[in-house]
């Protein structure tokens, strides 16, 4: 599932980026529009996506799972995956993408988020609905 997941979002980015550069009438293999610089303080995906996140006691409460972005390319919501063992009996939870903070410890990203573990075990859960390809709040 994580695999469809990953394609999913991918595809979504590059459609995304795709169509912001058909709208504003780029076209970066005619007009040769690229980045000449990037940001130095930019969050990268990769280490974002199903790293380990932690409360701020540096107690780990879940693992990121998914991104979601709106149709202009901005991470609306973070998917975190709480509880359970190896993948089993584990819950799924949406939380604001500014409710993750990333701060670098060694050379590695630490994500935290300042809720506890049964916090977001108590949060509404969410679910993939694979038909439809999009996460949805789950009914009680």
């Amino acid at each position: 599932m994580k695999k469809y997941l990953s394609v999913g979002v991918l595809t979504f980015l590059v459609v995304a980026v795709s169509s912001q550069f058909a709208a504003a009438g780029h076209d970066a293999a005619v007009t040769g529009d690229f980045l000449k610089t990037l940001p130095e303080d930019a969050l990268l995906v990769s280490n974002i996506h199903t790293q380990p996140i932690y409360d701020p006691d540096d107690k780990k409460v879940g693992k990121i799972e998914d991104l979601l972005l709106d149709r202009s390319g901005n991470v609306e919501a973070v998917i975190i995956s709480v509880g359970g063992f190896l993948g089993i009996g584990d819950k799924e939870v949406a939380v604001p993408f500014e409710a993750i903070k990333a701060t670098e410890k060694g050379s590695k990203t630490w994500l935290t988020i300042d809720a506890t573990k049964d916090a977001l075990k108590s949060a509404p859960g969410v679910s993939f609905d694979k038909v439809k390809g999009v996460w949805m709040v789950k009914e009680k």
